[in-house]
């Protein structure tokens, strides 16, 4: 009887044989390949703005261009050899959704290019130079850990009295993680507040450590984004609101959930620009020949029902100064 494990293996084994061999009856259609941690459909909101993308400069699926999206399902100790699997297909272009996937693809390949979009492309160690990305990397990053102390700004606008502060992360800390830790608590000790890091599996703990925060008074959180998370944002800033947390996020649907306030970049609108660079790739350019792009601009969204549910005033500047106040 074969084993679990030597099914699987053939299963992976008949399951890449199949694409190489449709890759070959496609010869000279160029392919990308997305590669993606969240769950299958989690991410589907990337997935439409990069095909959506793609139609707008002129491409067909199917017809110019093939398009293959892989998904570790929410698993990180998967993207290792989705990694591997995608780089056997040898694609024009491999798209890495998030600083996980852009790191672990970068490992299993110095020669296809790969096109991201992250929080901060230097610190996580993809690129060393913005300006002229040195290797197969380029794309977008929006500069986490200036955002993370914008936010912790934010919340201490809101929030004076704050006393403890979380930053929320998901999986394995990266080193642009270890990053924002050090310098939240630099700030930190200037303003009386005490800084530290809590790392859950799965999004699925995510209420549970909430519960256990809920213990500290005056306990505000910084959920790390990822897209795994980012994923069920409403559902974070539900548990977020629900926990009597004073929480800050990157994205309006954190918000839009009841997580106090969001702050951070348009991800659709980097995820199309990123679809620029994927054209001008298949058009001939190199990686290293495309600079690093930043967002210029920035969204905050205060919920002023989770604000007076917590016993606080936000400010009337801070109001003003608000891209969207939600009631």
């Amino acid at each position: 009887m074969i084993s679990r494990r030597e099914w699987l293996a053939t299963l992976a084994t008949a399951v890449f044989a199949y694409r190489t061999a449709a890759a070959q009856t496609r010869a000279g259609i160029p392919r990308i390949v997305v590669l993606s941690w969240a769950a299958t459909g989690a991410d589907a909101g990337e997935h439409a703005v990069i095909e959506e993308g793609l139609r707008s400069l002129g491409y067909t699926k199917g017809t110019s261009i093939l398009i293959d999206h892989q998904s570790a399902e929410g698993h990180e100790d998967r993207l290792p050899a989705l990694a591997r699997a995608a780089v056997a297909l040898d694609p024009a272009v491999i798209v890495a959704v998030g600083t996980k996937v852009a790191l672990v693809v970068k490992q299993a390949t110095p020669r296809l290019p790969i096109v991201t979009v992250v929080g901060d492309i230097v610190a996580s160690g993809l690129v060393t130079n913005l300006r002229r990305p040195d290797g197969n990397i380029t794309g977008l990053s929006f500069f986490s850990t200036e955002m993370m102390l914008k936010r912790f700004e934010l919340l201490m606008e809101v929030a004076p009295k704050l006393r403890h502060l979380v930053i929320l992360v998901l999986g394995r800390p990266v080193p642009t993680n270890q990053e924002h830790l050090a310098t939240l608590r630099t700030l930190g000790q200037q303003k009386g507040v005490e800084v530290r890091m809590v790392t859950v599996d799965r999004v699925d703990d995510v209420a549970g450590a909430f519960a256990k925060l809920r213990e500290t008074p005056m306990t505000g959180v910084i959920v790390s984004n990822s897209p795994v998370i980012d994923a069920r944002a409403m559902e974070v800033g539900r548990l977020a609101a629900e926990h009597r947390l004073v929480a800050a996020m990157t994205w309006k649907d954190y918000a839009r959930g009841g997580g106090l306030l969001a702050y951070g970049p348009d991800l659709a609108a980097l995820w199309r620009r990123a679809v620029t660079y994927v054209d001008r790739i298949l058009r001939g350019a190199t990686p290293a020949e495309l600079p690093v792009e930043q967002p210029t601009k920035f969204e905050l969204v205060i919920n002023i029902k989770t604000a007076k549910a917590l016993g606080l005033t936000v400010p009337p500047g801070l109001l003003l100064r608000a891209d969207h106040v939600l009631e």
